[in-house]
């Protein structure tokens, strides 16, 4: 597969992990963006299929509005463990652009176990979020379903992600360890 967003000039170019872990988490992410793909392809029928019946029978899906916004949600929380993966996050380098390639390196583990941080406070905060949802009994407004799933759906996503930013932060490192040590020698 090729890179959504070509790395920066002097940033590590994302390979194909070599070792069992990197595979694994990338064919994790692969599944988890491609299940994603199926849900907005999804979002986008029943949207139609609303529009068309609004229009055509004055019968738009019931629903429909928070049907996308749970889904959506889901979505975009599948995407992002992949987008880690293959160093595809928006990179703004207005800052660093005359900086040196090691400080930048050790910006991007930074912003990498940053990324760890902030997934793991999501998928704990999701969790935590599906446990008061269920224990108080909450549901959406019009269809009635619980609030619960909606919460506990995406907490994977960032699971995952928290996963794939401690790998890329150890990865980035380790081959910054070994640029500076080939450059020693």
């Amino acid at each position: 597969m090729t890179e959504v967003v070509p790395s920066p000039e002097g940033a590590a170019t994302p390979a194909a992990p070599q070792d069992a872990l990197g595979r694994f988490l990338l064919g994790w992410s692969q599944l988890s963006a491609l299940c994603g793909v199926a849900l907005l392809l999804g979002i986008c029928l029943l949207s139609t299929w609303s529009v068309l019946g609004r229009a055509l029978f004055d019968s738009p899906v019931m629903g429909d509005v928070e049907i996308v916004q749970i889904i959506c949600s889901l979505a975009i929380a599948s995407f992002l463990p992949y987008a880690q993966m293959k160093n595809a996050h928006v990179i703004v380098d207005f800052f660093t652009h005359g900086a040196s390639a090691r400080t930048r390196a050790v910006l991007d583990v930074l912003a990498a176990l940053v990324l760890a941080v902030v997934a793991t406070w999501l998928a704990w905060r999701s969790t935590a979020g599906a446990i008061e949802a269920y224990s108080n009994g909450e549901t959406s407004m019009i269809l009635d379903w619980p609030l619960w799933w909606a919460h506990i759906t995406i907490a994977p996503g960032f699971g995952l992600l928290t996963l794939t930013a401690l790998y890329t932060a150890w990865t980035l490192g380790k081959n910054m360890n070994n640029h500076h040590q080939g450059n020693a020698a």
